[in-house]
This record gives structure tokens, sequence and C-alpha cells, in this order.
């Protein structure tokens, strides 16, 4: 009886020591957010957590729910509308139970900065206070220069860092990737997000469902590099297209990417989609002279509004160089 006594109470020592909420990401400060583009808190729930939820400013408690396959248990991101934040400083609360008794509380505090994004910017990692929508990422120097992954064994599906806060109008993104491997079942794929406009979804379906995105990315599917475009809306099937073309991926090799983004104008001005290009060589050889293009208008048009650039992994451990993103005024041309 006494050793039943002594190995229960290690048992709940054990437990309790534990933490039932674990901090992924929670940047200081997050740049202007816009339409379904949510500012995302992220990490993982303690294998005794139960009854975990969370406010945001003392508002009503809302459940923390986790979904496979974007945040499968005991992951998950907590999902902020630029409408409920505060200009400046908001507080957030996240509570957990253990096993159905004593809560714990965990409170942060963050900047929301909505002011209008200024181009052009270059992102160079030298902050480990990562912005991310979901997973978990790390910054690291590899010959003197910063890089940005998914941190080794959180390799996941869709993992995305943002790269700036939203804003309307074209752009042209500039950066480089080197592939490590995959380490998963299925496909996968890595890249940039030109325009990242969040996810749609019904009012408090939690996590989201949906998408909004243009992208340019090598996807192992094809075994290939292309361009899609895409708009889901919750369960809602997705509207996409998309162009690739064939690319024998090496590991640890630098692949330079660019990727230029604008809206297209109708005849009497309003907005009629975007147009994308994408530039993807090896490095060691020369910048392609052709740009391979793709349109919206062939099958997912885009609403009109304010896009983030972002970076993505999907089911891979790759590494992203320093981001340039500078303005693009209309057809594309330079500014």
């Amino acid at each position: 009886m006494a050793a039943f006594l002594v190995a229960l109470a290690a048992a709940l020592l054990l437990c309790f020591s534990v933490p039932l909420v674990e901090i992924h990401h929670a940047a200081e400060t997050y740049a202007r957010r816009s339409g379904d583009f949510t500012v995302n808190i992220t990490g993982s729930l303690g294998p005794h957590a139960t009854g975990a939820k969370y406010r945001l400013n003392g508002a009503s408690w809302r459940d923390l729910r986790c979904r496979a396959p974007r945040v499968p248990p005991p992951r998950f991101t907590i999902e902020l509308d630029a409408e409920e934040l505060r200009s400046g400083r908001n507080s957030l609360e996240i509570e957990a139970s253990l096993l159905g008794m004593a809560r714990r509380l965990t409170a942060l505090c963050f900047v929301y900065d909505p002011a209008p994004v200024v181009l052009p910017r270059v992102e160079d990692w030298s902050s480990s206070d990562l912005d991310v929508q979901d997973g978990c990422w790390e910054t690291f120097q590899l010959d003197g220069q910063r890089r940005v992954r998914p941190r080794v064994g959180h390799e996941g599906y869709d993992r995305i860092a943002v790269v700036t806060g939203a804003f309307s109008g074209g752009r042209r993104v500039e950066t480089d990737v080197i592939f490590r491997g995959n380490g998963m079942d299925g496909p996968f794929g890595f890249g940039v997000l030109p325009l990242w406009g969040g996810r749609p979804d019904e009012e408090n379906v939690l996590p989201r469902r949906g998408w909004n995105f243009s992208l340019a990315w090598y996807y192992s599917y094809y075994e290939a590099v292309g361009q899609e475009f895409s708009y889901k809306r919750g369960a809602e099937p997705p509207a996409w297209v998309a162009t690739y073309r064939n690319l024998d991926l090496e590991r640890d090799v630098r692949y330079f990417v660019i990727v230029e983004c604008w809206p297209r104008a109708g005849e009497t001005g309003e907005h009629a989609g975007f147009e994308q290009r994408m530039k993807w060589w090896r490095e060691g050889e020369p910048e392609p002279g052709e740009w391979m293009a793709l349109s919206d208008a062939a099958g997912a048009p885009l609403p009109p509004g304010e896009f983030c650039v972002a970076l993505i992994s999907h089911r891979s451990q790759v590494d992203f160089g320093p981001v340039t993103v500078k303005p693009l005024g209309p057809g594309g041309a330079p500014r």
C-alpha cells in the first residue's frame, strides 16, 4: 500500500510539473491585418490539459479547438481578427485544467500596429520574434547569414511564416530556399505566398478551414515548380488554377526565387483579378530570361483586398534566406 501511495504521489507530482500550455509563437508586435488574415498565436497543450479556452482583452471566453490536418492535437492556433484587436497593447489569456481539476492561466501581451505597410522591405531574420500563422519556426545562422525554417521535428501541413503585414497593390518578392528533406508521408511542397489573405470560413468555426492565396512553389506531387491561385471558403470546394514545369529537385542546393504579382483592372477601372509571374533557378545557373506566367482569370479569381507576403513549407524541411519585397505599379511596372 505504501509503495502504491508513493507511486501515486510521484505520478501526480509529474502531472503538476508538466506545463499545460506551451506557446510556440506569440510575437511582441504584429503588423497590419485585413479581412480573413488574422493575428495567430501557436502552441501545444500538455498531455493532461482539459477544457482549454482563451479570451482577448477581457472579452468572452472561447473554446480552444484543434482539428487535423491543419492543427492536429495537441497543437493549437488561436486566430484573432483585425476588428477585435486594439491598436497598441493587447492582452490574451489562455486557461486550461489539469485532469479536470486545478486551473492554470497563461497570460500574454502583444502590440498590434495597423499602420500601412511601407515598401520596399527586407526581412533578414535578424530577430527571432517571428510572426507565424501555423506551426513552429526558428531562425538560425548559416555561412554568416540568418535564415528561417520550420523547427526540426515540427514539419507538417501548411506551415506558414509571415514576412509583411497586409497591403494592397503589386509586389515583387525575392528570396532563396534550400530543401533539406520531407520526412513525412504524402506529397510535400515549399515556396512563397505573394498573396496570403488568410482563411475564410463561417463565423465561430475554429480553427478555420478555408484559404485565399497566390502561390509560387515546388510541389512533389508533380515533381515540378509552379504557380497557383486558389480560394476556398470553409468547407466549400476550392476554386483553383495552376501552371507547372518539371524540376529535378536536389537536396542541400540553393534555389533562387523571384515572384511578381499585381492586380488587374477592368475597362472602367474596377478590380478584374490578379496576374503573377515567377522565375526559379538553381545556384550556379544564369537567371532565366523568360517568366512563368499565370492569371487568376483562368479559373480562380481572388477577391480584391489587402494581402500579406508569406513563406510556406508543406510536410517538408527547408530553409529560406532574406526576403525582399518591393512595390509594383499598374501592369507590374517597377515603382
